[in-house]
């Protein structure tokens, strides 16, 4: 392992990326809004706060995530702070239909119908008392909606004012390739960790630098696996298989000198093209932790030896995993 090298920073100091081809800067860590809930509504607000006090200007949300509260606490939250509206980028999606979200809805289902999407659009604004988002993204595929209806509904709220670009959320990469032949898309979400390194192994993060497609990735600490918050059960293999990571993983963080957390969110943040990890959480101190890993940069070796280890199985060049347990 070499020399740990750890950045340093002035003022909140974080570090910003292109997103997609847009030409504009967002933080290299944003903040997920799923865990903002009236149950946690005061905690969640000063969250958002302490978020955008450490350089944090993305945030994404969805109309699915409490029915909508997740949306009206993020706007309360944002509108508290005394933040420009021009300073953050507002990231919401639309798509999923829970039972009792809309009429004729008794089955969970997905609508990516022109009707549906503009509709969805106007709600999510009115939740967040805005007059536009910056990103609106596709939640899932719907199957019974050509790609093309659903680029022209995309393409008719930018004409319209109400959104400025467009992404898509978990989407395989032949599905990314459909919808962005009719328009153009900015960004990808989806499951990425060291835990879950599926964009690598099957394509997706290869297609987002084809497109120029900024990575967001959800549960970038498996849900906080990697943050150490686990317990884990004797018995399950899959279970094993995460402890055996994590546990492989917390040698890299000590030697630079860093918790889990960070060190697990600056291995995503080490890939090109601009891959950016979600932080879900309504505890200002995890944002906290989190924001330390715009400060990390790992050496190539250590970040390929981190792959190995995730992947559990060798690289082609046969370098055997955890080789750096028998250093010790």
């Amino acid at each position: 392992m070499n020399a740990p090298r750890i950045l340093k920073r002035e003022g909140n100091g974080m570090r910003l990326v292109e997103f997609g081809s847009t030409g504009r800067q967002v933080s290299a860590i944003a903040y997920g809004a799923m865990s903002l809930t009236p149950e946690r509504k005061e905690e969640g607000i000063l969250a958002v706060h302490r978020a955008l006090e450490l350089g944090i200007n993305l945030l994404d949300t969805a109309d699915v995530y409490g029915r909508g509260d997740s949306e009206m606490i993020l706007g309360e939250a944002l509108r508290s702070s005394g933040v420009s509206r021009e300073d953050v980028f507002i990231a919401s999606k639309c798509g999923i239909v829970f039972q009792g979200m809309e009429p004729g809805y008794d089955y969970k289902a997905y609508d990516l119908s022109a009707e549906y999407i503009k509709r969805s659009c106007e709600q999510s604004l009115e939740r967040l008392q805005m007059d536009y988002l910056d990103l609106y993204q596709p939640h899932r595929i719907d199957h019974l909606t050509h790609p093309d209806e659903t680029a022209k509904a995309l393409d008719e709220l930018k004409q319209e004012g109400k959104i400025r670009h467009a992404g898509i959320s978990n989407y395989s990469p032949d599905e990314i390739r459909s919808l962005a032949n009719f328009t153009k898309l900015e960004s990808l979400q989806t499951q990425f960790s060291l835990i879950h390194i599926e964009p690598l192994e099957t394509g997706l993060q290869a297609v987002c630098l084809e497109k120029k497609m900024s990575t967001l990735c959800w549960s970038p600490l498996h849900r906080g696996a990697l943050a150490g918050a686990k317990q884990y059960e004797h018995g399950d293999w899959l279970q094993q298989r995460e402890q055996g990571i994590i546990e492989q993983v917390r040698g890299f963080a000590d030697a630079y000198g860093v918790s889990l957390a960070p060190l697990s969110l600056a291995w995503l943040m080490s890939l090109p093209g601009g891959v950016i990890p979600l932080v879900g959480t309504a505890n200002a101190e995890h944002i906290e932790e989190a924001a330390g890993a715009a400060d990390i940069q790992l050496e190539r070796d250590d970040w390929y030896e981190l792959m190995v280890i995730a992947r559990g199985r060798t690289m082609p060049w046969h370098q055997k995993p955890y080789f750096y347990l028998k250093e010790r």
